[in-house]
């Protein structure tokens, strides 16, 4: 899908590396997709941010190191806070999405990143203390330099997200069924330390990644087997 038919620069249309858009393209599809389903032609800051969310995350949570937001909550807040106006022909962009172009440009510029990709769109974000991508990484109480130590020290997650998000969650009662034991033995491993967990920001749901799950299981000698 090209920009034809809007008004101003999608954020991030503006790499002059075409084989590099695709992530772009990508965040823009989801975003015309949004707009066609909230009933707007005006793209605001959180439509892009929601989109972005949309693209890199994996069962309805996008994780990335020190970050772990649950989309679903993220999505009903856009769909009840996005003022309605009739859409047309034309996407309008809307002030805030515009100084998240600038944002991204400059991110761009200062990583030395010669394309916007996912961590490109995610340090942007963080940067732009407006909207509610500044309303959710303050609750998270995570800065751009937490996202880019994590970076530097995980090198699959150099490019960001969704270079490496394909790793599921588990909640206790998912992984009890994936194990085959009863979800309090669960809850006793996490309590006990001997399976790492996370809690979702803001709430007192568990997650437990799949790569902890296989943590647990160990290798059988066949001659201990009967």
């Amino acid at each position: 899908m090209t920009n034809e038919g809007m008004s101003g620069q999608f954020p991030g249309a503006h790499d002059s590396d075409s084989s590099a858009n695709s992530f772009v393209e990508e965040v823009q599809k989801e975003v015309f997709a949004l707009s066609r389903r909230l009933g707007t032609s005006t793209v605001t800051l959180d439509m892009v941010f929601l989109a972005y969310l949309l693209r890199t995350s994996r069962f309805g949570f996008f994780t990335f190191g020190p970050i772990t937001i649950d989309v679903r909550l993220i999505e009903d807040i856009v769909e009840r806070t996005t003022p309605r106006v009739a859409p047309d022909q034309r996407w309008v962009m809307a002030d805030d999405t515009a100084r998240l172009a600038a944002t991204l440009t400059q991110e761009a510029r200062r990583s030395g990143r010669k394309r916007i990709d996912e961590l490109t769109y995610l340090l942007a974000f963080m940067r732009m203390n407006e909207g509610l991508p500044a309303r959710v990484f303050s609750e998270l109480g995570v800065t751009p330099e937490d996202v880019e130590r994590f970076a530097r020290s995980q090198p699959s997650a150099a490019t960001g997200p969704a270079s490496f998000a394909d790793e599921r969650l588990y909640s206790p009662e998912e992984a009890a069924e994936v194990l085959g034991v009863h979800v309090q033995t669960v809850r006793s491993w996490i309590r006990s330390g001997r399976l790492p967990a996370s809690r979702l920001a803001g709430q007192r749901a568990l997650r437990i990644r799949a790569s902890d799950l296989e943590s647990l299981l160990e290798p059988v000698d066949p001659s201990t087997l009967d």
